[in-house]
């Protein structure tokens, strides 16, 4: 796990807590490329207030060609491309950022850009153990629970092509979440893709190895009618027959609107985006 400054305005923080969200120009590509999902963020807020007001842990990251801040609306421009989401672990209410920020002064961390790695350990605990001081928080507890190796694990089918699911999503410029819940139906999809944080699934995913494949179906059919998101059910060749059954019988509402992948045929796309996406970024497309 790696730590790093997300630093920008008061009043863009006041938006981007909220949406859990942030964003850096184009010249930080290079330093954004180097964060990866669970890596620290520390939430600097620059003048008036001059000091750390919060913490998050990275959840995904992407690239985004429509505006989504004020003076990116404003402007009809995208200032801020390259963003990532976060899940929030502690964050002063807004009334108080004046008197309990955390200041950095005296420690060997930058915040001249909009995203700083901290390289220095023990600044880090430093200034960790300074906020839990100040916040009464157990911040500290976030680097030193940390194992020293996290083992791997094979993954299961239906959590390898969760995985991929997410990954393509993320190359393809969506907030690409796992386990989005489905409003009055007490049910989660698989995987979703939104286009940005405040819009609802252009794409909705199960992934059916077996199982209830009706309800995978009505999971989907419930997103494609409040929604009107694509929907995908990715399942085994051997299911293929009782699938279209259900179709053509319970679910023949969508049986027009549904795509139902193999899993083969997701490895397929997959393996082919990924080359794609690394030959880009060899070439200097991304």
């Amino acid at each position: 796990m790696k730590v790093w400054v997300s630093v920008g305005p008061p009043e863009t923080w006041e938006v981007s807590i909220s949406w859990n969200i942030w964003g850096v120009v184009e010249e930080l590509k290079s330093v954004w490329d180097k964060l990866e999902k669970g890596d620290l963020l520390l939430f600097y807020a620059t003048s008036p207030i001059k000091g750390i007001i919060g913490v998050g842990k990275v959840k995904n990251k992407f690239r985004q060609d429509k505006p989504l801040w004020a003076k990116e609306i404003e402007e009809n421009k995208v200032i801020w491309p390259y963003r990532y989401e976060f899940e929030v672990e502690f964050a002063l209410p807004r009334n108080e950022w004046k008197n309990k920020k955390v200041s950095i002064t005296g420690l060997n961390i930058s915040v001249r850009a909009g995203l700083n790695l901290i390289k220095d350990k023990e600044a880090i605990k430093l200034l960790l153990q300074k906020m839990d001081e100040v916040w009464n928080t157990e911040l500290i507890k976030l680097i030193e629970e940390l194992p020293e190796k996290i083992p791997s694990r094979k993954l299961s089918t239906h959590d390898d092509i969760e995985e991929k699911l997410l990954e393509l999503g993320r190359i393809e410029g969506y907030i690409a979440e796992k386990e989005y819940p489905i409003p009055d139906l007490g049910e989660r999809l698989d995987v979703v893709w939104r286009r940005v944080v405040a819009s609802v699934p252009t794409y909705a995913f199960e992934i059916q190895i077996g199982g209830n494949i009706h309800q995978a179906l009505s999971k989907l059919k419930h997103a494609y009618e409040i929604w009107n998101s694509n929907i995908f059910l990715i399942s085994r060749r051997e299911d293929f027959d009782k699938i279209n059954k259900l179709l053509s019988g319970t679910f023949h509402e969508i049986r027009e609107r549904i795509k139902v992948l193999s899993i083969e045929k997701i490895n397929e796309v997959y393996e082919l985006q990924m080359k794609d996406h690394k030959l880009k970024k060899e070439v200097g497309f991304r």
